[in-house]
């Protein structure tokens, strides 16, 4: 082959990787602005369930309390079912014990995560404050309002109307976090007061 096709042959096989590396790079998923992730479709489909949605978690406001965005863009204040997380942010009430490590111990769970949020059929839609009663899942499939419990972040919340199986599930947790004794359960945690 003469010396002017091998030239030819690299310049073509040079464009052809500029090429190749060009499509690459453009075809590369790009970020929103404020880093949050794209909608996708999560735990929605694979568990067949429409009475679930997808959210950005902003914010853990404290154990239980959460702000997020909907995929739809909606800014929304979740409740978790079938928990309840000592105070640490109630203006009329003093920060309970355990309250601010619940908060943090939330946080670093869900804090700028993509979750699913599923409702309970048995609960109410709402509370009397307007967030959403729900139960919160990680991408992973981890139930994040059992963990609380199990990990002794959080009392199992009965009170209120919520699918059977969940009440037991969770007042399971909750005695064996306080028979291993964990998180609030300790009996060095509160200086022994509950």
């Amino acid at each position: 082959m003469s010396r002017k096709k091998w030239e030819r042959l690299a310049a073509t096989l040079v464009a052809a990787v500029f090429l190749l590396i060009l499509s690459r790079v453009s075809a590369a998923p790009v970020s929103a602005p404020d880093d949050i992730p794209p909608p996708t479709p999560l735990l929605r489909e694979e568990m067949g369930d429409s009475t679930s949605t997808n959210a950005y978690v902003s914010r853990a406001v404290d154990g239980d309390t959460l702000e997020a965005a909907l995929d739809d863009g909606t800014e929304v204040k979740i409740r978790m079912l079938g928990v309840n997380t000592p105070e640490s942010v109630d203006p009329r009430r003093p920060v309970e014990c355990f309250g601010k490590e619940a908060s943090k111990h939330t946080a670093e769970l869900v804090a700028g995560k993509r979750v699913l949020l599923r409702a309970d059929p048995q609960a109410d839609e709402v509370d009397r404050y307007g967030r959403l009663l729900r139960n919160v899942y990680l991408e992973d499939g981890t139930d994040v309002n059992a963990v609380l419990v199990r990990d002794g972040y959080a009392y199992a919340y009965l009170d209120y109307p919520l699918n059977k199986q969940r009440k037991v599930e969770l007042a399971r947790l909750q005695d064996e976090a306080e028979a291993a004794q964990r998180g609030l359960w300790n009996p060095d945690a509160c200086n022994g007061v509950k």
